[in-house]
């Protein structure tokens, strides 16, 4: 189920100095999460309710009651599901968003019913801010072991293309393609996995993060060649133009395809490394006279992407040694 916070001020909060804070910016961002926590939650809420019309004795005991209920969450879950956890990676994003929900409510669980328990609880020890570092460090770690997980997985995949090197060969460019084509389609069902699921805010950034690594490493393999034939080049340029195309889908964070275009149209904020992508494929297409125009002085498109050794190096592998060539090479500086 959606995850909000029950407690939502009607109004905006007025600042002074004409300023307002949105009625949502002290809520937790929609996501999902599971039914078993929301009732969890719950529990939690009605033990303290009775706990205030209860002894002070029996206060005590039902206070200490609901801080075990989450021991025994942090100490048990995590542990008893470490290994769907670690293979599935929806139950990963629904585990994170658990914690995430847990630790939001502890902020201010004890604070709403400080007052109206007995001593020494209303004095302040009523509390369970102490617990709120340590679940968002444990939704958090959960979600990033899944993230090198698929990360490995998008690496393992790019391996296989033998190196993105002589792909005039058809078996190179078979591998090649197939390892390209395999890392689109694991992005995708991953982007669906993860729809609807975790905080767009969310969702977008750990997106981003992996097709960040996929072409961080597509454009690692091909400055680091040392011959690219005008054969091979066309077909670099065909298999970076996958991924140009197909990366931008995988941002759909929501269910509704209409919802989604303002955060496909935003790649470049969640992948750092998507204008020297877009780059690379016009130094694979262009002149040795266009690339010197786009260095311009260091101070060009070329130049703002590519250091001045991986703009010699990819000089060098593109076009034949000449004085022409030696010529664009000096002004690479």
């Amino acid at each position: 189920m959606p995850a909000t916070s029950n407690i939502v001020p009607s109004d905006m909060v007025n600042l002074g100095y004409g300023k307002q804070l949105n009625h949502r910016t002290l809520c937790i961002p929609t996501c999902r999460i599971s039914e078993s926590v929301q009732k969890l939650i719950e529990l939690a809420y009605r033990t303290l309710s009775e706990a205030t019309s209860a002894t002070p004795e029996c206060a005590m005991q039902l206070f200490y009651t609901i801080r075990n209920m989450f021991h025994l969450f942090y100490d048990v879950v995590p542990t008893y599901h470490k290994d769907t956890l670690q293979k599935l990676p929806q139950l990963a994003a629904i585990h994170h968003n658990n914690c995430m929900y847990i630790a939001h409510h502890l902020i201010t669980l004890g604070h709403q019913f400080q007052c109206n328990l007995p001593s020494p609880l209303c004095n302040g020890a009523a509390t369970f801010v102490d617990f709120v570092p340590s679940f968002r460090r444990l939704g958090t770690e959960c979600f990033l072991v899944q993230l090198r997980s698929q990360r490995d997985e998008l690496l393992e995949r790019l391996s296989n293309a033998r190196n993105l090197s002589s792909l005039d060969d058809v078996d190179n460019y078979t591998a090649a393609n197939k390892a390209v084509r395999q890392v689109s389609h694991q992005l995708k069902r991953l982007g669906k996995v993860w729809q609807d699921v975790l905080p767009v805010h969310i969702y977008c950034k750990s997106m981003g993060t992996l097709l960040n690594t996929a072409i961080t490493e597509i454009v690692n393999k091909v400055t680091a060649l040392e011959d690219i034939s005008s054969e091979s080049a066309d077909c670099l340029y065909s298999l970076c133009k996958v991924i140009l195309e197909e990366g931008p889908q995988i941002f759909q964070p929501l269910p509704e395809e209409s919802e989604n275009k303002k955060y496909q149209e935003e790649v470049p904020v969640y992948v750092s490394k998507w204008p020297k992508f877009k780059e690379l494929m016009i130094v694979l297409q262009a002149s040795l006279q266009e690339l010197v125009d786009r260095w311009t002085d260091g101070k060009g498109p070329f130049a703002a992407e590519f250091s001045p050794v991986e703009a010699k190096s990819l000089i060098r592998a593109l076009f034949q040694n000449t004085e022409r060539r030696a010529a664009a090479l000096a002004k690479i500086k």
